[in-house]
């Protein structure tokens, strides 16, 4: 009786190590397509098949670059150690936007994971439009035409036509906070 209840000790720890070398892990992932209006959300394991997970969740092409949420490069590798991931699903390296200002446009090259809130920055610093500190407070990136500024933290691929690597926006430093 003795050496069965150790047997069976030992198995149970056995199972238990087993177990612990075996526990998948995965990860919340939340992705904005280019051509949808809302994000999907979904979760995968989190492996060396991390990038091919993904695509296949979402029925991606393989002509289409899966980015990181706010970075300039692709995604090169699977993002251990967390529990969520926002991405960004874009057919274009890299986006050319087209900021118009008091007669003037300026052209800057971004990823499409890009926020508005980068480019906006490029737009009133030196190398862009070189805002005073006081005018670029108040400045905001819109669409031509459109009545309200673009979201700050949205990624700039969500607002580029299919079928189209360019954005032209209008640098606007109308005050927003009063409606």
């Amino acid at each position: 009786m003795d050496r069965t209840e150790k047997g069976e000790k030992m198995e149970n720890r056995t199972v238990c190590q087993e177990s612990a070398t075996l526990e998948v892990v995965s990860i919340d992932t939340e992705i904005e397509i280019e051509d949808q209006a809302d994000p999907l959300t979904f979760s995968v394991v989190l492996d060396e098949r991390f990038e091919e997970s993904v695509r296949a969740q979402i029925g991606m092409t393989e002509e289409m670059l899966l980015f990181e949420h706010g970075q300039d490069h692709p995604l090169s590798l699977p993002p251990h150690g967390r529990t969520a991931i926002r991405l960004v699903g874009h057919r274009c390296r890299a986006v050319t936007v087209r900021v118009r200002f008091d007669h003037h446009t300026l052209k800057h090259v971004s990823a499409p994971a890009v926020t508005i809130f980068k480019v906006l920055q490029w737009t009133v610093s030196k190398e862009g439009f070189d805002l005073d500190p006081v005018a670029a407070a108040k400045a905001n990136l819109m669409l031509p035409g459109a009545d309200a500024p673009l979201p700050r933290d949205s990624a700039l691929g969500k607002y580029v036509k299919p079928g189209d690597c360019e954005l032209v926006v209008d640098l606007t430093l109308k005050d927003f906070t009063n409606g």
